[in-house]
């Protein structure tokens, strides 16, 4: 999803609000004249690479999974990213994605009415939907904001907005320098003003709920945010240039088994299956990188399901037991932060559109503590999200619910729709 990077020294200052945040194959495109210009509508003709004659330094980037409904009614801007089986629907509305936004794996915009709008510096992280008339920072105020709790005042230049893990938008207009966090929803016709945090699971559905933190709905933005949210947009930024740069190379590059980019935070290779490393551009998922599997390629076929994405192009390695008698759904994605990374148990089953995140936790506001993990027979349910936590062996995680900064011992059960951060110091309902 995000992190900083290495060229540009930076301390990662991380709060509460910080913490419950979290983040169709195109035509060959070798050897074509460079121009400076890259605003362009996705069209077959300009995919993966957008557009085609871009330099790798303003390209924007689709993936080749993505799913682009009625590309001339869409236009990206430069440096924009769009992941694995991602969907851009304008088929009744069109879509602006302006520049260095990102639209990660599963996200799903489907326009409406007088179409979506997406700012500039935008992050739209892995499964979450935007959909109907939506404006995502077309407006609002760049600060200075001043944190009620803290009494701090901050400025934020430049601006940046964040959707989170599987959140939902629903024909709200999301100003500048906001979040909306994981799993929770803003409903049509509801502004979310500038400074403002939606806190995680909340459904919020009228302007003053938006607004008013003592409804709790809402919390102030703080500088911690702002930080982590441009360090995000800097590592989707790298990527656009990194999978461009294999696009150029070979576009048998972008699908299926194969090649994560070499960056600044990543040095790039091959998956290992059971042992060997391993390419193969038709398989029906993306396994992307330094991704350690224990089972064989034909066991996989069997025991994944489709639109699976395992993304070790960040953070690294992933260390994958033995599915066994278990069994990947569809629309699971793996992704991990910066320098840090994922290891999950045998047998482990994952439920539909299940995001398991890489991150230590963290420990007296420092990210220090143990990186995340899923034992050995844990289930997964439906929509749920694991992020910067152990989930103990023969655990479960409900459906649409969420485990983050958290470590849970084994037998624990986490039930349907519940937010469980800090080891159940803070635990929501997710209402809607």
């Amino acid at each position: 999803m995000r992190n900083f990077f290495a060229f540009k020294p930076r301390k990662l200052v991380i709060a509460l609000t910080a913490i419950i945040l979290a983040v169709v194959v195109g035509t060959q495109v070798h050897n074509q004249p460079a121009v400076a210009s890259s605003v362009c509508n996705p069209t077959s003709a300009n995919r993966p690479v957008c557009p085609s004659t871009a330099t790798a330094e303003v390209a924007s980037f689709l993936d080749p999974t993505a799913t682009v409904n009625n590309p001339g009614s869409i236009t990206v801007g430069e440096k924009v990213y769009v992941g694995p089986f991602a969907e851009l629907d304008a088929t009744n509305a069109p879509i602006t994605i302006d520049e260095e936004s990102n639209v990660q794996d599963q996200v799903s915009i489907v326009a409406s009415g007088t179409g979506v709008e997406v700012g500039p510096r935008v992050i739209m992280a892995h499964m979450a939907t935007v959909k109907g008339a939506a404006h995502i920072a077309t407006q609002g105020s760049t600060g200075p904001f001043t944190n009620s709790t803290t009494n701090t005042q901050f400025n934020n230049n430049p601006a940046e907005t964040f959707l989170s893990f599987n959140c939902e938008v629903d024909g709200a207009t999301i100003e500048k320098n906001t979040v909306v966090s994981a799993l929770s929803r803003v409903g049509p016709g509801v502004t979310l003003p500038a400074g403002k945090v939606v806190l995680p699971g909340k459904n919020v559905t009228t302007n003053q709920e938006a607004s008013d933190g003592s409804l709790g709905k809402v919390t102030d933005l703080t500088q911690a945010d702002v930080s982590l949210m441009e360090g995000i947009v800097e590592v989707n930024e790298a990527f656009a240039k990194g999978y461009t740069d294999l696009a150029r190379a070979d576009l048998t590059n972008l699908t299926g088994i194969n090649y994560a980019p070499a960056t600044f935070f990543n040095p790039g290779g091959l998956p290992k299956l059971n042992g060997v490393t391993t390419r193969k551009p038709n398989f029906r998922n993306r396994i992307i990188g330094d991704v350690v599997i224990q089972d064989s390629l034909n066991t996989l076929r069997e025991h994944m399901g489709s639109r699976i994405s395992l993304r070790a192009d960040e953070g690294h390695p992933f260390n994958i037991g033995n599915l066994g008698n278990a069994f990947m759904s569809n629309n699971v994605v793996l992704h991990a932060l910066e320098h840090t990374n994922l290891t999950l148990g045998n047998n482990v089953n994952y439920g539909p559109r299940a995001l398991v995140h890489g991150g230590k936790q963290v420990v007296n506001g420092v990210a220090n503590g143990s990186e995340t993990s899923v034992e050995e027979s844990a289930e997964l349910g439906r929509n749920s999200v694991v992020f910067r936590s152990v989930i103990g062996r023969a655990s479960t995680i409900g459906r649409k619910s969420a485990v983050v900064n958290s470590t849970l011992p084994q037998n624990t059960s986490i039930s349907n729709k519940t937010i469980y951060i800090n080891d159940g110091a803070v635990i929501l309902s997710v209402e809607w």
